[in-house]
């Protein structure tokens, strides 16, 4: 998630297929209009394109095809189109318009909720000429207070009549009112464009969303658990809220004054890696963009010290690492405790990794501890996983070398065994003395070794078998 500043308050939002992304600043009369991008896989940001300046204490925003945006000036009782463009066009609807959508027909119509006398009011985008104005149709204050689908050859609008608690379908090709739908403070109409078979409504009063089949009006569904539903969208991100108060998603991310909000899907296939959503935030002046992090770096391994197999880590467990560490000798620990630094090499375990669309992965080192350190060649890096560190399945890294870092995620598991063996490489022979100190093995191919005993103990040499009772600090030898 990454914060983009606007103008002052901004509330309405909306972001066309193409990847545009309008925010009405009430605060100082503008509309900020950004762009995602870029818009198919990959992390994406927003790219400033201007601001427009002298819309009356702007609302909500609609944007149309073909890139065409609509907003609304509930104090002003105006609509502006065109607003991109220096022949703009003010269109004076009546009272308080607070909702608008449009729809493409011969021309593009531009459909607007006037909350002052309820009133739909309809008028052409290029224009501006008022053809209807349908009247008893419950105003909306919802930022995404319109929908718009088709039936039998009919464009239909679904108002979210806030202050009557009632969802109003409309006859947009006969003008006229056909039903209206009780609902608790309806806000925000979400459908899937004009051929979509079924309409999802917000209810601030109940605190979720209802989704209705177009043709009998029937609920198909109720979802969601938000109080005081302002605005709502959704994609294969995910469906995101948004209550006045925080953003609130099913990932747990909040936005303090969050208000408004919009989804998209870019690129194919589509998918959460090619979705964004996009919320206002009225407190900090900004406009959230919300992706799916790519996935975590991976740009060094660690290796069971014993056995050199990639593997699962254990706390105070001897390891390795083959990265090209940028130093041209051989460094090895000559004193315990064991060091944290040796030949300008770091290595933390812990902390936290953020990603930003703007700089990428970054590491925050809080929390971490830093890795005791026995070998540092040109090519390899013995170390020992800390004692203490708390179990997880995908615990973040940094390696820090002299010219370089490199980030990577860690399984950190109570054990992982690893036996050391002769060759030292993990092949073959285990490292293993008999009662007497002498190598164990076969004499035929290790010189000096014999077979254990039947019944004797025998030392092996292993790492991996985790905490030790009592506790030992990082790099302590054992007592």
């Amino acid at each position: 998630m990454d914060a983009f500043p606007v103008g002052l308050r901004p509330l309405g939002i909306d972001m066309a297929p193409g990847g545009a992304v309008w925010v009405a600043n009430s605060g100082d009369d503008s509309v900020s209009i950004t762009s995602v991008t870029p818009t198919g896989l990959g992390p994406k940001t927003l790219r400033p394109i201007g601001t427009v300046r002298g819309i009356p204490a702007p609302y909500a925003v609609a944007l149309c095809t073909g890139g065409q945006g609509i907003v609304t000036s509930p104090s002003d009782g105006s609509v502006t189109v065109n607003v991109a463009s220096t022949g703009r066009l003010t269109v004076k609807v009546g009272p308080e318009p607070y909702s608008a959508a449009c729809y493409e027909g011969a021309r593009t119509t531009v459909v607007v909720s006037t909350l002052g006398d309820n009133s739909l009011v309809l008028f052409e985008y290029i224009t501006g000429s008022i053809t209807a104005r349908i009247p008893n149709v419950p105003g909306s204050r919802g930022f995404h207070g319109i929908g718009i689908t088709a039936d039998a050859g009919r464009n239909l609008a679904w108002v979210a009549g806030t202050d009557a608690n009632v969802v109003t379908v409309v006859d947009l090709t006969n003008s006229r009112a056909l039903a209206q739908i009780p609902l608790s403070r309806p806000t925000a109409v979400r459908t899937g464009g004009p051929s979509a078979t079924t309409v999802s409504v917000a209810s601030a009063g109940n605190g979720n969303v209802t989704t209705y089949d177009v043709n009998t009006l029937q609920v198909r569904s109720t979802s969601g658990a938000v109080p005081n539903v302002q605005d709502y969208a959704g994609s294969f991100l995910g469906i995101f809220f948004a209550n006045g108060m925080d953003w609130v998603s099913g990932s747990e991310i909040t936005v303090p004054g969050a208000t408004s909000v919009a989804a998209a899907d870019f690129g194919s296939p589509f998918g959460p890696s090619t979705s964004v959503a996009v919320v206002t935030s009225s407190v900090s002046n900004s406009v959230y963009l919300i992706q799916q992090a790519p996935s975590t770096p991976a740009q060094f391994s660690a290796a069971n010290g014993a056995g050199f197999l990639t593997s699962q880590v254990a706390p105070g467990s001897l390891f390795s690492t083959f990265v090209r560490t940028g130093v041209n000798q051989n460094f090895s620990a000559d004193s315990l405790p064991l060091p944290r630094t040796l030949g300008g090499v770091i290595l933390r375990i812990g902390g936290s990794l953020n990603f930003s669309a703007t700089s990428g992965w970054t590491y925050d080192s809080t929390g971490s501890n830093e890795a005791p350190l026995l070998f540092v060649g040109p090519g390899q890096i013995n170390f020992q996983a800390p004692p203490g560190i708390n179990p997880g399945i995908s615990v973040p890294a940094q390696l820090t070398l002299p010219s370089s870092t490199l980030l990577t995620t860690l399984r950190i598991t109570a054990t992982s065994p690893g036996i050391f063996t002769v060759l030292q490489n993990g092949q073959g022979q285990a490292a293993a003395l008999n009662p007497d100190y002498s190598q164990n093995g076969n004499p035929q191919s290790i010189l000096g070794a014999k077979p254990a005993r039947r019944g004797s103990f025998i030392q092996i040499f292993a790492t991996g078998a985790g905490e030790t009772d009592p506790p030992l600090l990082p790099g302590e030898p054992a007592p």
